[in-house]
């Protein structure tokens, strides 16, 4: 599946309104003016230029100046426009696609008129995601709760995310640390600058040490790691309180009492924003961690209304509207995305005005959002939703129940992201009688015992017996599972592989695959399978080489940050973002002046920010992938980029 790019639409040609009365340039009557933008179709929180033009009866320009000029929305979530005088531009909301008419009314004495201009805002983000949401198994795992008590080490973290990698064929993962920071859980905030020194390997000389271990050891097993923080609450316990209270950016109810919740006290995001309080912590994690190479954080509770509260503002007392606390929630997002790292959520619409759709990949819980109108690749659950369109699963309390033997994992994966993944690479084309109907002739449907999923005469699943393919192997490979388990079961094998006669079995286990079979025939393009309960199997192509992924040459991979081509690029703060490749396990950024590099200005080791590049110069940069294998270069390298005039 390729990634969500921007599409970028000319403008048409508008209406032309009378405009009786106007002051005409030179000596004829103006008749009419036009609203118009550079690109008609904008992605989920994108921009583009305004301009409003006269016309004179002769078909000369008209003379706007002196004119009071005004352009408004339809609907100022979906988009909202700022002018000065006949110029302007207009950003996307970020409330959700569809339709919107901005209108200009134009007024010179007693003489008004007015044009409209209709936008489409599309389902897309403005700037691509850094990772692949739809195709990604994103869930935490819990580290230390609030009172100090561990479940989890670090060490113990990497063997957990080893066995979760065997369990789900080297699925891609993320895994946001719940309990890294301070003494555990939601301990410190709003400060997240101290690792956890309970989860320290005792070799290392500090817990941010083992830390970086971690992040660096579970590449290996196509797993990212990062972080659950919290934006929205302070504790009266954290060693910033006393500077969030001398700054008054703790919500405050309309008499001026400090505002609590179950979780704490929270913090007005405007107010903490404009104290500079925001980005200071923001970039004390960066400097804790190079989160840039790692892409990803998990902001909890990034509410707009307090729980308890109703439709209130954050803080009355300070007159902070929610639309404004919305706004800054957006520019943090923003300030992330500039450093080359996405930022997930609890929810999209939960304790929202606004659901931040095309800032906000992913919502820890998926609820009320229409799959036919937003695409797996704009927004995403880690649970949640109709079971009909794929529902991920979180992993969290499984492992925090049974972190040794997982009981119960293999079974969550099977019957609900394996699906969730196979459905998300495909076009949703209609939801009629209760069947859901996808590209490539694939429909879903509910039945007695779970949803049923079939593609033609092929059988994906059958409620909780699945035989799906796994699409993120660089082999063919099909995993088949049963919670209840069967005898002889036939199953049709998909039309890739028509060609294939024989085919060996492998058990699925928590270190690695165990082989059943070999060279087990295919008759009539079917196989018969027995499988006890609660087991997976892996079936692949007899002499397929089913080694672990880490043990193969880095895959190709393709850019993210900055877009191919792009232009207008802030010189003084370059982010650099790609899809990962599969079993890489280091990076090598180069930036240079001249395609054949040998004028190189800048290098890293991992995704992140370049700064001090020129203004108004032409830059091409590369990526190689290595690990012991080999290595393999970014896809499309040289890559070009132009900084904007300074």
């Amino acid at each position: 599946m390729g990634r969500v790019r921007t599409r970028c639409l000319l403008a048409v040609a508008l209406l032309t309104v009378p405009l009786a009365g106007l002051p005409a340039a030179a000596d004829t009557a103006p008749i009419g003016v036009t609203l118009s933008a550079e690109t008609t179709a904008l992605p989920l929180d994108g921009t583009t230029a305004l301009k409003v033009e006269g016309r004179n009866a002769d078909g000369s320009p008209a003379d706007l100046t002196g004119a009071e000029i005004t352009v408004t929305s339809a609907a100022p979530a979906m988009a909202t426009p700022v002018m000065e005088g006949a110029k302007g531009t207009v950003r996307a909301g970020t409330a959700g696609p569809g339709p919107v008419t901005l209108t200009v009314t134009v007024q010179v004495g007693s003489a008004t008129t007015s044009d409209d201009l209709q936008l489409t805002i599309l389902p897309e983000p403005a700037r691509p995601y850094v990772h692949d949401y739809a195709q990604t198994l994103t869930m935490k795992m819990f580290m230390a709760d609030n009172k100090g008590k561990v479940s989890l080490t670090f060490e113990q973290a990497l063997e957990v995310i080893r066995k979760v990698d065997h369990l789900t064929r080297g699925i891609p993962k993320i895994f946001y640390l719940v309990g890294w920071q301070y003494d555990g859980h939601d301990t410190g905030y709003p400060a997240f600058d101290v690792v956890n020194p309970k989860l320290k390997r005792a070799q290392d000389a500090t817990a941010a040490d083992s830390l970086k271990w971690l992040i660096a050891e579970a590449r290996k097993y196509s797993t990212t790691v990062s972080f659950h923080v919290n934006l929205l609450d302070a504790s009266d316990k954290s060693p910033m309180w006393q500077e969030y209270l001398d700054k008054d950016v703790i919500a405050r109810n309309a008499d001026g009492s400090l505002r609590t919740y179950v979780w704490g006290y929270p913090i007005s995001y405007t107010r903490e924003w404009a104290a500079g309080l925001t980005t200071r912590r923001i970039d004390q994690l960066f400097d804790l961690v190079d989160l840039s190479s790692i892409g990803t954080l998990h902001v909890d509770a990034f509410h707009q209304y307090i729980p308890g509260y109703g439709t209130e503002m954050i803080s009355p007392y300070h007159d902070v509207t929610t639309d404004q606390e919305i706004e800054t929630q957006k520019k943090i997002i923003r300030y992330f995305r500039d450093r080359g790292v996405d930022v997930t959520s609890e929810f999209t619409y939960s304790y929202r005005k606004d659901p931040l759709l095309g800032l906000q990949p992913m919502a820890w819980h998926l609820r009320d959002v229409d799959p036919m109108k937003i695409p797996a690749t704009l927004h995403i659950g880690g649970g949640g939703g109709d079971a009909r369109f794929g529902v991920s699963m979180q992993g969290e309390s499984k492992i925090k129940a049974d972190s040794v033997t997982m009981k119960g994992f293999l079974d969550e994966f099977a019957t609900s992201t394996l699906p969730w993944y196979y459905l998300n690479r495909l076009r949703r084309i209609s939801d009629s009688g209760g069947v859901v109907t996808f590209s490539g002739g694939v429909t879903s449907r509910n039945v007695e015992g779970g949803v049923r999923i079939e593609q033609g005469d092929v059988l994906l699943r059958d409620g909780a017996d699945v035989f799906m393919p796994a699409l993120w192997r660089e082999h063919r490979e099909i995993v088949a599972y049963s919670r209840n388990g069967y005898t002889s079961r036939t199953w049709r094998l998909p039309a890739d592989w028509k060609r294939v006669a024989l085919v060996d079995v492998y058990r699925v286990g928590l270190d690695g695959l165990t082989r059943v079979a070999k060279n087990r025939p295919v008759l009539g393009g079917k196989i018969e399978l027995s499988l006890p309960a609660g087991t997976a199997y892996s079936i692949v192509p007899h002499g397929t080489d089913v080694s672990p992924a880490d043990t193969g040459q880095p895959h190709m991979f393709d850019a993210v940050l900055p877009r191919p081509g792009a232009a207008g690029v802030r010189p003084g703060h370059v982010a650099f973002a790609w899809a990962p490749s599969r079993n890489a396990t280091e990076y090598r950024l180069q930036v240079a002046k001249d395609p054949a590099f040998t004028t190189v200005v800048a290098e890293r080791t991992g995704p992140g920010v370049v700064t001090g590049l020129e203004p108004g110069t032409r830059y091409y940069w590369r990526v190689e992938a290595r690990n012991a294998k080999g290595a393999i270069t970014i896809n499309g390298a040289p890559l070009t980029f132009e900084t904007a005039e300074g």
